[in-house]
């Protein structure tokens, strides 16, 4: 019996069977009006083993599509899951299962259709021990998405069945209308542009210097839209088609001066459009991550379609609870609630008299309303991230940045008048909504988070007033917070909540952690309060009028589809995307952290602490409330209670569906306890700012969720769409944002670190055969590497970076970890004890490798320890003298002892000549301020003594030689393509068929395909051949004065080096020269196999000129 039906309707379509097997069946399928696409059906083995068979032909039929560039859509029953979070119940999915598909995924370049509706598209049906899995899904490559970016897959009810049906619905594109204006970043480039802007900038304007501003914006941007209208329409294509038939030209009158200076405009036009179109690109595809790659055009073009179908809403479940799809109701429906979610019914604005903990002075007053000057709006200019959407007025940072030198008095005197008049014009705050989906597959509003685009012009004005801010938020801000705050860190915030959960498991009574969440935190939130509490903090009023200024005038319209609709004020909220907000939510936050403090001090609440650690009653990060106590009944009444007043002042409510309490296992009546306080309870691991939280400390099941985050950055058609080069800039990418947050937030397993290692590797290399180790590819370029960061000797730097935190000692965690471990032990002779967590165990177990990356500033030497602390060239006196000293006790002693009027006297203690000369060579700097650790690595001398993660990273990395063809593989102007080619040349790693064979795969042919006499192999491919060798030797008589006879590029190297006599530059050329023909030979070579196209080696001459052409200064 079939396993696999398909039907199709044979009046409109005609049916082509390509493949059939008993887990795929594939057919071409094409219509009356010629269109074609591939279907492939799928029904996926139980058995694990027997799927393998499926994945290799998904693998071949997605090759095929690329190949024939046909749309290619493959549904059904895959029995087989991509992501442990794929599962509800049950035992967990097998790591191999997921590789399996995630593998297949990562070589056909399909990516999963946009899921609507039932999601959970097989379940086993039963009353107790249920599970629920997504099995069934639908998956396109880059051509399906490009035709139909609007597909999305629906889930079906199920009825009497277990597994759901799938459709595939095409979405209608909306009526054309008009998009607002966006300021391009490739227009420079264009003739006629720098002209067009300084004449709409230097246009006439009487009034306000904020009216004279946006009034010669507008003039601007009509200039600009004529100007762009107006310029001709040359498709690079045609620049290129117009070189390559001049090049032909050229090569039956070569002497003709005329055509060779042609050809040079014509290439540097072909670079103009390439450089213009990447540029574009890049910026509406904001990966700033892709720096260092080859030109990604195509790749940004399928980032860029990507969000807007992840972005497009397609479907709605209206205030009456009916799905709305007519696009006009969506509009009208998205107005309506945001118009309504922005409007303040019930708040009250009479306030009691507020007490905070701080107050700001009457010195930082002075500094917030300090004069304007214009070093440091310029810094806040170029600073900016050219790529940024724009406001309404369409105008991006990027257009600041490029017409600065125009703009910089104008908008200097738009600034400073409003801080001088705290007045804004309504036209300069106007604002657009853009909706962005919290989740796939969002069919709510309350699913999507309104993010801001403001005018940048007021944002300068806001980034101004942050600035400002900042210093003052550090004294008035309390530790229990640590966003936006300088110096703060979300990692120490994430160790402290471990370290406090990690108590749940001892005795000592009930213990619980409530995870609060707020219902639309930043959108809810009661100005006025707002502009109360600052009042109370002791801002002064003019600070607070410009603060209410700026969240008080703003208007709004929505986003749909990237066109704006509605027109309206609001009269509560911060805006998610207005540089301010942070800030200001950070304020209201810390009001929180008063009641909570007056509960505690009043012993309504009981918080988990121990008779010698600092009192941690909660923890807040932007609204992520976590609150730790023990949970007596009226301690959870107290809670509520303290939860309902907040609210009730600031706005800000809790969302009871979304918070959870968490009980330590010695608590009872549970249940009733969180029926009290009112939400649902919850069982631990939980997680807490993106990482797991847990008693113990994190298994490699719990980091799935890590695993899970770097298979996502890595896979699909849009990664596809990138070259060696660029996948090595999104690896990169990857291992950062690892770096930066959860390898210093906790101790993530070696077994996850290999997992994404191996991930990454696979990526690199398309799932294919890894011809440059792992290892290798994480030396510096230097070293014989291509500069990544091995994510295990990351793992070791961040523990370093841990222990020096620690040692810094500013900060809750570090404050907490001091009195709870080390009770008044020196760090640096505390011996590790079983007691200690985790996290501290690895900060001690680093203190030698610290040691070595440190030394002791100097000043008045009361906080050293004389003896002690590894003050005098990484070592302590202990250490130097030994453990034993006659007559002196060294407990409790500082080098303040053997300071004198800033002088030291190392006599007093009778030391020996050489130790007292060493004494002296450690610089006292004489102030009121403490000593202090400074960051001191070995053979480093940036930073002037703060930490670089770069440095220590490279004291924990294995260290190796450095290659002598350094320059040839990574010389300045090379592009990035030929780089890695000639850097896996060097390494001798290029996939030739005598390394194929070598590998197991079988080559019908071992000759080579270009001379097809001998067998190919690197030495030959690239210079023994005689095609090859005819091809540098042409232009070694041409450009390089001559050719010798070395047939190995090494000794071409050499030859190149010793030409001594030849001026710097030729040497470069030559470099140039002999990269560009290795990789030119390599892409004809492939061609020929991959592709059955050929090139004359004339043809593949010019093909290199015109890259010359372009790398040459």
């Amino acid at each position: 019996m079939a396993r696999i039906w398909v039907r199709w309707n044979g009046a409109s379509w005609e049916g082509e069977e390509v493949f059939m097997s008993d887990q795929l069946v594939a057919i071409s399928f094409t219509n009356k009006g010629g269109f074609r696409f591939l279907l492939g059906a799928v029904y996926g083995h139980n058995d694990r083993r027997r799927r393998e068979t499926l994945w290799q032909d998904i693998i071949r039929l997605s090759s095929l599509a690329m190949h024939r560039h046909l749309p290619l859509l493959i549904m059904g029953d895959f029995n087989a899951m991509l992501y442990s979070g794929e599962k509800l119940g049950g035992r967990s999915i097998p790591d191999q299962i997921l590789s399996d598909f995630q593998s297949c995924l990562l070589q056909s370049g399909l990516r999963d259709l946009e899921r609507v509706g039932h999601i959970w598209t097989w379940h086993n049906k039963a009353m107790v021990s249920r599970v629920a899995c997504q099995l069934d899904r639908a998956l396109g490559n880059s051509d399906w998405f490009r035709l139909f970016p609007s597909s999305v897959a629906e889930g079906l009810p199920a009825g009497t069945s277990d597994h759901s049906p799938i459709l595939v619905r095409f979405v209608e594109s909306p009526r054309w209308r008009a998009r607002p204006f966006r300021y391009d970043n490739s227009w420079f480039l264009s003739a006629g542009y720098e002209e067009t802007v300084a004449g709409g900038l230097c246009q006439e304007a009487v009034g306000t210097a904020q009216f004279c501003m946006v009034h010669r914006l507008k003039k601007t941007k009509r200039a600009i839209r004529d100007w762009v209208r107006a310029l001709p329409r040359t498709s690079l294509q045609e620049k290129e088609a117009e070189l390559r038939d001049l090049q032909s030209d050229l090569q039956d009158d070569m002497m003709s001066g005329e055509m060779a200076a042609r050809e040079k405009k014509l290439a540097a036009e072909v670079n103009t459009l390439r450089l213009q179109q990447e540029i574009s690109a890049a910026q509406w595809a904001k990966c700033s991550w892709l720096k260092d790659g080859d030109r990604c055009t195509r790749f940004f073009y399928d980032v860029i379609r990507a969000r807007q179908h992840r972005n497009r809403i397609q479907r709605l479940i209206g205030r009456d609870g009916r799905l709305v799809t007519d696009q006009v109701a969506i509009q009208e429906e998205a107005v309506r609630f945001y118009s309504e979610l922005y409007h303040q019914t019930d708040y009250p604005s009479v306030f009691p008299q507020l007490t905070t903990k701080t107050l700001i002075t009457e010195y930082g007053n002075s500094l917030l309303m300090a004069p304007i000057r214009m070093a440091e709006v310029e810094a806040i200019v170029m600073q900016a991230d050219a790529s940024k959407s724009p406001g309404p007025d369409g105008f991006s940072s990027g257009f600041y940045k490029r017409h600065w030198g125009i703009l910089k008095v104008q908008v200097l005197a738009a600034v400073q008048e409003f801080f001088d008049t705290g007045k804004l014009l309504k036209e300069l705050n106007h604002t657009f909504l853009t909706l962005v989906p919290k989740k796939e597959g969002a069919n709510s509003l309350a699913d999507f988070r309104p993010i801001a685009c403001c005018n940048y012009l007021y944002k300068i004005i806001t980034h101004l007033m942050c600035r400002r801010m900042e210093d003052a938020m550090q004294g008035l801000v309390s530790r229990n917070q640590a966003a936006f705050i300088k110096g703060r860190s979300i990692a120490e915030h994430s160790l402290l909540a471990h370290e406090l959960i990690r108590e749940f498991h001892k005795p000592g009574g009930m213990k619980a952690c409530v995870k609060l969440d707020l219902r639309k935190a930043y959108d809810t939130v009661n100005r006025d309060f707002l502009c109360h509490l600052m009042g109370a903090m002791g801002f002064s009023e003019t600070w607070v009028d410009r603060v209410r200024e700026c969240i008080t005038s703003p208007t709004f319209s929505v986003l749909i589809q990237g066109i704006p609709y509605g027109f309206f004020g609001s009269s509560r909220g911060l805006r998610q995307g207005d540089p301010l907000s942070p800030y200001l939510f950070t304020l209201v936050m810390e009001y929180f952290t008063c009641l909570m403090d007056i509960a505690v001090h009043r012993e309504r609440i009981v918080p988990i602490y121990s008779r010698v650690s600092p009192v941690v009653s909660h923890l807040i990060y932007a609204d992520d409330l976590l609150v730790l106590l023990r949970p007596s009944m009226r301690g959870i009444r107290e809670l509520a209670a303290v939860m309902e007043e907040f609210g009730q002042l600031s706005g800000l409510r809790l969302n009871r569906d979304k918070s959870k309490v968490y009980f330590s296992n010695s608590c009872t009546l549970k249940e009733e306890r969180a029926l009290e306080l009112g939400v649902e309870k919850g069982d631990l691991p939980v997680k807490y700012l993106g990482v797991p939280l847990s008693v113990n400390y994190a298994k490699d099941r719990e980091c799935q969720s890590l695993v899970d985050f770097a298979q996502r950055r890595v896979e699909g058609w849009q990664a596809a769409g990138l070259s060696f080069g660029g996948r090595i800039e999104l690896v990169r990418s990857v291992i950062s944002a690892i770096a930066l947050f959860w390898l210093q937030s906790i101790m993530v397993p070696l077994a996850t670190i290999r997992k994404i290692e191996g991930i990454c590797a696979k990526f690199i290399w398309h799932g294919g055969i890894h011809a440059i180790s792992w290892e290798q590819l994480c030396r510096p370029r230097k070293e014989g590497g291509v500069g990544l960061r091995s994510l295990v000797s990351v793992r070791e730097a961040a523990g370093i970076k841990l222990a020096w935190r620690f040692l810094q000692g500013d900060s809750l965690w570090s404050a907490w970890m001091t009195s709870r471990y080390l009770r008044g032990r020196n760090f640096w002779v505390c011996e590790i004890d079983n007691n200690f967590s985790v996290s501290f165990k690895h900060i001690l177990r680093n203190r030698p490798v610290l040691r070595t990356a440190i030394r002791r500033k100097m000043r008045e030497g009361g906080e050293t320890d004389l003896w002690l602390d590894p003050w005098i060239s990484g070592q302590s006196l202990l250490e130097i003298l030994g453990p034993q000293r006659d007559g002196v006790a060294y407990r409790g002693l500082t080098c303040r002892h053997i300071i004198s009027g800033g002088v030291w006297r190392p006599e007093e203690y009778r030391f020996t000549a050489q130790l007292g000369e060493e004494i002296r060579q450690v610089q006292i700097t004489p102030t009121a301020l403490s000593d202090v650790w400074v960051w001191a690595p070995p053979g480093r001398s940036e930073g002037a003594g703060e930490f670089r993660f770069t440095s220590c990273y490279d004291l924990v990395r294995p260290h190796f030689d450095d290659i002598e063809e350094y320059d040839f593989v990574w010389g300045k102007g090379l592009a990035r393509k030929m780089q890695l080619s000639a850097y896996k040349l060097v390494l001798g790693r290029l996939l030739t068929r005598d390394r194929l064979l070598r590998f197991g795969v079988p080559v019908p042919d071992p000759k080579c395909v270009l001379c097809e006499t001998e067998n190919e192999f690197i030495g030959h491919l690239f210079f023994q051949c005689h095609v090859a060798w005819s091809i540098w030797a042409e232009q070694s008589r041409r450009h390089l004065g001559g050719v010798g006879r070395e047939r190995d590029f090494r000794e071409i190297l050499k030859w190149i080096g010793d030409c001594r006599g030849q001026e710097q530059s030729w040497a470069r050329c030559a470099r140039l020269r002999l990269a560009a023909s290795v990789w030119h030979v390599w892409k004809e070579r492939n061609r020929r196999i991959y592709e059955g196209l050929s090139t004359t080696p004339v043809g593949i001459l010019q093909n290199i000129e015109s890259d010359v052409l372009v790398m040459s200064p």
